[in-house]
């Protein structure tokens, strides 16, 4: 099967390849963390490069970066002065993505993506001492977006993504995944 496949997209006609598509993304916006203490935002790029099968089925590579910045906390060793929590992140992984409507000028699609992430974390312990921490990880997360096309190539994507441990935290000893955090992205997309 994967060589008659491997056949129709490396030789095959336009009539044999009709339905498969690359499809190409680069987008920016912004990471939010609504769910943890330390409230951290901040700017966000994320890059998709994918093949779609004809029932509207893509698989693809992705890297995404963020860095973001929280709330204040006192810094227990300086007396009366504060640091602002750091959560960001570098994931590079695959990414699977099912389009809706792919015939339409305006095609939702949901995704889910599994990554290997490398965080790197500014958060006082606690007792109130901020710790640098750089930790490699295995990170995934969910997507929705839609997609609004100018013409047969060139469009507008938008979306947005829930992620699961692309931070780690290490509390009591323990390292443990960062709570969920929010990325919205927008930016061109291309169909070839």
């Amino acid at each position: 099967m994967w060589v008659a496949v491997a056949g129709v997209l490396c030789l095959g006609t336009e009539g044999m390849a009709a339905g498969w598509n690359g499809y190409a993304s680069l987008g920016a916006g912004i990471t939010l963390d609504h769910l943890s203490n330390f409230r951290t935002k901040g700017p966000a790029l994320h890059g998709y490069l994918g093949l779609e099968t004809p029932p509207g089925l893509s698989v693809g590579l992705l890297a995404e970066i963020s860095e973001t910045w929280g709330r204040q906390f006192p810094d227990a060793m300086r007396s009366g002065q504060v640091e602002r929590a750091q959560l960001d992140y570098k994931a590079v992984g695959i990414e699977a993505r099912l389009r809706f409507f792919k015939d339409k000028p305006i095609t939702p699609w949901v995704g889910a993506r599994l990554s290997k992430s490398w965080g790197s974390t500014f958060t006082p312990d606690d007792v109130g001492n901020w710790l640098r921490e750089n930790i490699d990880t295995t990170s995934m997360a969910f997507r929705v977006g839609i997609d609004g096309w100018f013409s047969d190539r060139w469009g507008v994507s938008v979306s947005t993504g829930f992620q699961f441990c692309d931070v780690k935290l290490t509390s009591n000893a323990l390292q443990q995944c960062a709570r969920l955090m929010q990325s919205v992205i927008a930016g061109p997309v291309a169909r070839f």
